[in-house]
C-alpha cells in the first residue's frame, strides 16, 4: 500500500502549491489520481486481507466524489468486505452513508423536474440498507405528485381553451401547493404566462372585430345613401352567424354548444336577429349546464340510494359540485336539503339522548365537496 499513500501525498502537495484559480481543477486531478492509484493497488495485491483493505480504500475514494456513479461504485466495493473482516463495520457505515447521499441526489433530481432520473437513482440503493424503505416510499410519493401536477396543468389548459380565465388561473394556482420546485415554480410560471397570453390574444381578437364592425358602420353612416345597404349587409351577416350557430348546436355536444354560443354572440345589437340570438344563447347555455352538471346529480342520487350516513354524506359532496348559477343549482340544493334531513334523522336515531336544540349542523358531518370530472 506504500505507493498508494505516496500518490496521495504527491497529489495533496500539488494542490497546495497551485494558485487558487486552478483549485477546482487540482481537486479533480487529485481524485482521479487517488482512484487510479487505489484501483492499481487493488489489482496488484496478493495478500487477501491487503486486497480487501485496498478495495475498501477504493470505495472511500469513489464515495468522496459525491456523484451518482461514484457513490454506486462505493457501495459495490464496500459490499465486498467480508462480514468477519475488521473493516466490516466501516464498510456497512459507508454503504449507509452512500445510500443516504444517493437518496438526496434523487430528491434533487425530482425537484429539478427529472422524475425518471430520480427514480433511477433511488433504485440503486441496496435493499439491505435503512434508506431503502425511505427510497421506496419516496418513489411512490414522487409518482403521485407528478400525476397530480399533470392533471392540474391539463385542467387549467382546458379551462383556458373554453375562455374560462378565472377557472384557469385558479386551477394553475394549485400547482403552488405542490411540494416540487419544478411544478410549483417553473411550470407554474410557464402555465400562468400561457393563460395570460391566450386571454390577451382573445381580447385582441374581440377588439379587432369590434373595430372592424365600427369602421364598417362609420363608412355607411358617412354616406347616407349607403345606410340601407349597410343594414342589409348586417342583417345578412347576422342571419348567417345565427344559422351557423344553430348547426353547431345541433351536434348536441358540449363543444358544439360552446361554439354555437360564440357564433351567436357575433350577431350585433340593433340587428333584427339580435334578440333571437340572445334567446338562443340563453337556451344553449342552460343546455350546456345541464349536460355538465346532470352527471353529478345522477351519481349523488345513486350514492344516496344506499341510505346510510356515509353514503348520504358522499351524495351531498357530489351534488355540491353543481355551482351557483347553474340551471340545476336549485334542484341540487333541494336534494342536498333532503339528504341533510335524512342524515339528521339517522343521527337522532343513533343518539336519541341529544336534544333538538343541540342538533348538529350539516357542516359538522358533511365532507367538503370535491370537484370531479363529469363523464
Amino acid at each position: 500500500m506504500k505507493h498508494v499513500f505516496s500518490l496521495r501525498l504527491v497529489g495533496i502537495g500539488l494542490l497546495l502549491a497551485l494558485p487558487v484559480g486552478v483549485g477546482w481543477w487540482a481537486v479533480d486531478m487529485l481524485r482521479f489520481q487517488q482512484l487510479a492509484g487505489c484501483q492499481a493497488s487493488a489489482a496488484t495485491e496478493t495478500v487477501e486481507e491487503d486486497a480487501v483493505a485496498a478495495s475498501f480504500y477504493c470505495a472511500q475514494v469513489s464515495a468522496s466524489q459525491q456523484t451518482i456513479d461514484g457513490l454506486s461504485e462505493a457501495i459495490r466495493l464496500a459490499r465486498l468486505v467480508p462480514a468477519d473482516h475488521p473493516l466490516a463495520a466501516q464498510g456497512d457505515r459507508l454503504i449507509e452513508q452512500s445510500s443516504q447521499k444517493l437518496l438526496e441526489l434523487a430528491e434533487t433530481s425530482f425537484q429539478s423536474g427529472n422524475l425518471e432520473e430520480a427514480i433511477g437513482i433511488a433504485r440503486r440503493i441496496p435493499v439491505t440498507t435503512g434508506a431503502y424503505k425511505t427510497a421506496d416510499e419516496r418513489i411512490e410519493s414522487w409518482q403521485s405528485a407528478w400525476d397530480d401536477a399533470q392533471t392540474i396543468y391539463s385542467d387549467a389548459q382546458a379551462s383556458a381553451e373554453r375562455d374560462q380565465w378565472d377557472q384557469a388561473f385558479e386551477k394553475a394556482r394549485e400547482l403552488r401547493q405542490l411540494s416540487n420546485r419544478y411544478w410549483n415554480s417553473d411550470r407554474y410560471q410557464e402555465l400562468v404566462q400561457k393563460i395570460q397570453e391566450a386571454k390577451e390574444g382573445k381580447a385582441a381578437q374581440a377588439k379587432a372585430e369590434r373595430e372592424r364592425q365600427k369602421d364598417s358602420a362609420a363608412k355607411y353612416t358617412a354616406q347616407p345613401d349607403l345606410v340601407s345597404n349597410w343594414q342589409q349587409d348586417q342583417a345578412r351577416e347576422a342571419a348567417a352567424n345565427l344559422d351557423r350557430a344553430r348547426k353547431l348546436a345541433s351536434a348536441g355536444t358540449a363543444e358544439g354548444l360552446r361554439a354555437a354560443m360564440d357564433a351567436a354572440g357575433l350577431v350585433l345589437y340593433g340587428t333584427p336577429r339580435y334578440e333571437e340570438a340572445q334567446r338562443s344563447v340563453d337556451r344553449w347555455n342552460r343546455q350546456l349546464q345541464e349536460m355538465e352538471d346532470r352527471p353529478y346529480l345522477a351519481r349523488a342520487a345513486q350514492l344516496a340510494s344506499k341510505g346510510d350516513m356515509s353514503s348520504l354524506q358522499a351524495a351531498i359532496a357530489e351534488a355540491s359540485n353543481v355551482s351557483f348559477g347553474s340551471a340545476l343549482y336549485q334542484e341540487a340544493q333541494a336534494k342536498i336539503g333532503q339528504w341533510t334531513d335524512a342524515i339528521q334523522k339517522l343521527h337522532s336515531q343513533a343518539y336519541p339522548e341529544r336534544s333538538v336544540r343541540n342538533r348538529i349542523s350539516p357542516a359538522d358531518y358533511v365532507i367538503p365537496p370535491v370537484k370531479t370530472t363529469a363523464p
